[in-house]
């Protein structure tokens, strides 16, 4: 009925903007309190029930809003001209918020009450705080929430797993599935537990502490947390009620639920496309069911889950709990509804499922056995049987960057949440000082400079000082092409932390590192003697570690404080090249730098120079006899983000005019500074290839005399 009146509100909505019926009309809408108004009135963003129950969030989320209509929050159609118009259309007044914005989310997302953001309808109401705001995962929002048979129903209406009740962390957001009556049987201890056990109209969970009832044994949904109650060996001698369908693991649901496009049998047999006699979507394919000490990763879908539907050319790459038993295609692909070239095998001597190694990059992992035989703590980097639960955090100077801080192994053998992934802290120089707009002053352990990276090369047996870089990740380091084109990463070295141009006379604390890949930016044609594009990274072999002295700078992704729109912003730029005495630094120093407009730069720059100032570039300095110079060529120009004592780069040190008769720059014209905006794509692309690792020590971290 509710597909009927859904199709019959989205044609009917908007016709009218009338407060009673039309007459001799039966598309009528019943409201709470008995009163009718005409279906068109439905979900428009104003009551038009006495009641208001024409206008509530469980009700118009499952409108569909034509394309000339803006969705309002909690899901109503208004007239896209009413947003932002001065006056509340909608309900929840959500079509006045952020105006500045002009991001709408579409009919498939839910559109977060008071920021911009656009989440998928699947993640409102599960547990886990989306939108900024958590206007998700709140009363408003989640009040009369249908949760799916298979879930925990929380007080304030979002659905969890029910594997995850009692398990110590709150999946619930008001707590609901840790209260303290609810688990005191499961967390009793000795002769406490006689007072919970089980009567005989009961069915005892293996885990111990939980009853359900018998007519609950083998009813196609878990509702023990072990799933001791729908297991293969238990229910495949089970007698099935009349007017029953038997799932394909033996478990019997009523024979209405079969093939109503929801999952009421756990492994999805009610569903099967065979069974119902229906096909998938063209060229889509169903996603395996979980096998004990098999796993599979999707391919741009990290959180489907077995019984899913996937589009055309999805990939599943497997592995097995034990390594090196895969029977059959390590990788297969989805083509005209069929898996190909086969699913293959992991040959095991269990029936336990298990999930994969906890994949939470950067983040120090904690993980728990709560029921079974492997009760106890346990090593994340295996994989862990179904009940585990997971702890997560970010250790010293990283950040959380997605995810959640805990996640339980389901009976499907995933994870109930993307786990935590952290990242670096980035831009912090913890002694900052004022910069000096003379001739740029010495930095030292004292007032280190945290990103700044000393390249050396090997010249004749020694390893010189050539140029400078910024450290932008674990492993990666941002500097200029001219500096690297001709280099060979084998006869490279990098220093992080070190303050001397003298390769065999760094600070304590310093680090250094092989170059395992040079990536020039391939615009980049320094043969032609074009220093358009002139940036390269430097990918190192092994990742850094990140403390107060050695940290990367932030990125401003967004573009949102891009350098082109900031003339007269004062920056810093540190490196060991020429100074004012015409020698190379035997120390790091540091400089302030203030950015100029293209204008002003070509009015001061040489004729040949002006070439050098696109899109791609800009200028920075004093023309005075103070800036940047041979040697610091690679090094980053950082500059506060507004508001905030957070550096970012937003440029590279290109190249300068040089002194008449010299080969050495000359400080009273401006410097050519390549733009890093303008490379954030090229930049972000190799970033997120590389994993974060975290801290050296980030395994021993965890409560490591627990662990056995």
């Amino acid at each position: 009925m509710l597909g009927i009146f859904l199709a019959a509100l989205s044609c009917a909505t908007f016709a009218y903007d009338l407060k009673e019926l039309p007459e001799g009309t039966s598309s009528t809408f019943v409201c709470v309190d008995g009163s009718q108004i005409y279906l068109g009135l439905v979900c428009d963003g104003k009551p038009d029930c006495q009641d208001v129950s024409d206008e509530t969030q469980k009700l118009c989320r499952h409108v569909v809003c034509p394309t000339s209509m803006y969705r309002c929050a909690y899901g109503a159609c208004i007239r896209r001209e009413f947003r932002c118009d001065g006056i509340q259309n909608c309900l929840d007044g959500s079509d006045e918020i952020r105006c500045d914005v002009a991001e709408i989310c579409n009919d498939f997302e839910f559109q977060c009450a008071s920021t911009s953001d656009c989440i998928p309808l699947k993640d409102i109401c599960n547990g886990y705080v989306d939108c900024q705001d958590g206007s998700d995962e709140n009363l408003t929002t989640c009040q009369g929430h249908p949760c799916p048979a298979h879930t925990y129903h929380c007080s304030y209406g979002g659905c969890v797993h029910q594997e995850v009740i009692c398990d110590g962390a709150m999946d619930c957001l008001d707590g609901t599935d840790e209260d303290s009556m609810t688990c005191k049987a499961i967390h009793c201890r000795g002769t406490e537990c006689d007072k919970y056990k089980c009567s005989d109209e009961e069915f005892a969970c293996k885990s111990g502490g939980q009853c359900i009832p018998h007519r609950k044994v083998c009813d196609g949904t878990h509702q023990c947390r072990d799933g001791s109650d729908e297991t293969t060996t238990l229910c495949s001698n089970y007698t099935c009620p009349p007017e029953s369908f038997r799932c394909s693991y033996g478990g019997c649901i009523p024979a209405t639920k079969k093939c109503n496009i929801e999952q009421n049998c756990y492994d999805w047999s009610d569903e099967d496309e065979s069974v119902c006699g229906v096909s998938l979507p063209e060229g889509a394919c169903r996603l395996p069911p979980a096998k004990p000490g098999t796993h599979y990763q999707v391919g741009n879908c990290p959180e489907c889950h077995p019984g899913d539907v996937v589009a055309e050319l999805t990939t599943l790459d497997y592995f097995c709990d034990i390594e090196g038993s895969l029977e059959g295609p390590s990788t297969i692909y989805c083509e005209d509804n069929k898996w190909m070239p086969s699913i293959p095998i992991c040959p095991t001597d269990t029936e336990d499922i298990t999930c994969s190694p906890l994949n939470a990059p950067g983040a120090v992992k904690r993980c728990e056995v709560k029921w079974g035989s492997h009760q106890g703590w346990i090593s994340c980097d295996k994989p862990v049987p179904v009940g585990t639960h997971a702890s997560l955090e970010c250790p010293e100077y990283y950040e959380a960057e997605a995810g959640a801080s805990h996640a339980t192994c389901l009976h499907d053998g995933t994870w109930t949440r993307k786990p935590l992934h952290c990242r670096p802290v980035c831009g912090i120089q913890e002694h900052s000082v004022i910069p000096l707009i003379v001739h740029g002053w010495e930095a030292t352990v004292l007032d280190p400079v945290p990103w700044h990276a000393a390249l050396f090369a090997y010249e004749d047996g020694k390893l010189n000082f050539f140029c400078g870089g910024t450290l932008i990740a674990e492993r990666v380091v941002l500097t200029a092409g001219h500096c690297v084109w001709k280099n060979d990463a084998d006869l490279m070295k990098v220093v992080l932390g070190g303050y001397s141009s003298n390769f065999n006379d760094q600070e304590e604390g310093a680090q250094i590192f092989d170059v395992e890949k040079i990536e020039l930016q391939y615009s980049y044609q320094d043969h032609e003697g074009n220093y358009g594009s002139d940036l390269a990274i430097l990918l190192l072999e092994k990742s850094a570690t990140i403390n107060k002295m050695v940290m990367p700078a932030c990125i401003d992704w967004t573009n949102s404080n891009d350098v082109k729109f900031r003339n007269g912003a004062i920056g810093l730029v540190s490196g060991m090249g020429i100074t004012e005495n015409d020698t190379f630094s035997s120390t790091l120093r540091s400089t302030s730098v203030l950015i100029v407009s293209d204008e002003k730069c070509r009015e001061k720059q040489k004729k040949d120079f002006r070439k050098y100032i696109t899109y791609t570039s800009f200028c920075g300095g004093w023309s005075n006899g103070t800036g940047v110079c041979n040697g610091d060529s690679g090094g980053g120009l950082v500059l506060p983000k507004p508001n905030s004592t957070v550096w970012e780069i937003h440029g590279v040190v290109s190249i300068s005019p040089r002194r008449l008769g010299t080969n050495f720059c000359d400080p009273n014209f401006y410097t050519i500074f390549t733009r890093v905006s303008a490379y954030a794509t090229w930049i972000k692309k190799i970033i997120d290839s590389i994993p974060v690792l975290g801290p050296p020590n980030a395994t021993n971290l965890p409560n490591h005399d627990m662990i056995g």
